[in-house]
């Protein structure tokens, strides 16, 4: 009688911990460096005139999503309930039921919200349909992303806004989960974002700007940016780099213009 071992599925964590064991951190732009080529940038198109309301910029602006459904209520709810498994995965916390264990997490943290109560009304077969995705999308999510390590200090639901041009223009980023540190000379930090959508070039737009922003925020540009989509389990990573960060500041600025043209 022969046995097959089950192959080992590689988790974005582990790849995370290759990546950090075997790759040096290159040295990329400092905070400074990137913050003067985005200010000449922004005063190329802005001038010294302020607008009366400041143009904004967020990971959406690069996003390109093929799925327009996501942005239905059933499609956010959707998205919550993933988001809220990520966060239990990222702690270590025991998951026994995929659907239950998201819902209670979700509606703890949400409190009272206008997608609570669309929730709430749900029949039993709109229900048993959410549950169904979000349970498909859960277990994606459980196979792939993995749990990191305490020492990694996990951070979940992370926000920035970085204010240039005098404030006419604010970077507003929204990271799913962070780990590692940005100390001393180098950069440990780890970007990571989680899609229920397939990957497409412009998630890696989001990407660069993410580590752009972190770029700014610390002082420090992180060391990579990852991404997983729970509707195919592709999971992409990437070492940060002077290229990367170039583009990312390339795209802020072609992003910048077209808000300014549309206007």
């Amino acid at each position: 009688m022969t046995t097959t071992a089950t192959p080992h599925i590689v988790t974005l964590i582990d790849s995370l911990r290759d990546a950090r064991r075997t790759t040096s951190p290159e040295v990329a732009l400092d905070s400074a460096g990137i913050r003067a080529t985005l200010a000449d940038g922004i005063y190329a198109l802005l001038g010294e005139a302020q607008p009366t309301t400041p143009y904004v910029i967020r990971p959406s602006s690069f996003r390109r999503d093929v799925v327009t459904s996501s942005y239905t209520p059933f499609g956010r709810m959707r998205g919550a309930l993933i988001t809220q498994l990520m966060r239990l995965i990222a702690i270590g916390f025991p998951i026994n039921d995929l659907f239950t264990d998201a819902v209670a997490a979700w509606r703890a943290s949400e409190g009272a919200s206008e997608l609570v109560e669309v929730f709430a009304g749900l029949d039993d077969d709109e229900r048993a349909r959410l549950a169904t995705e979000v349970v498909a999308h859960g277990v994606v999510l459980q196979q792939r992303l993995g749990t990191p390590p305490s020492s990694w200090l996990p951070r979940t639901a992370v926000r920035s806004a970085i204010r240039l041009g005098g404030g006419g223009v604010i970077l507003r980023d929204h990271i799913d989960l962070v780990i590692g540190s940005a100390n001393g000379v180098g950069s440990g930090v780890a970007l990571i974002d989680i899609t229920t959508s397939t990957l497409d070039e412009s998630m890696e737009r989001a990407l660069r700007f993410h580590a752009v922003v972190e770029t700014l925020k610390s002082g420090l540009a992180p060391r990579f940016v990852a991404t997983l989509s729970t509707a195919t389990g592709q999971l992409w990573r990437f070492n940060v780099d002077n290229e990367l960060l170039h583009r990312g500041v390339d795209e802020i600025l072609s992003t910048l213009d077209a808000l300014v043209a549309g206007r």
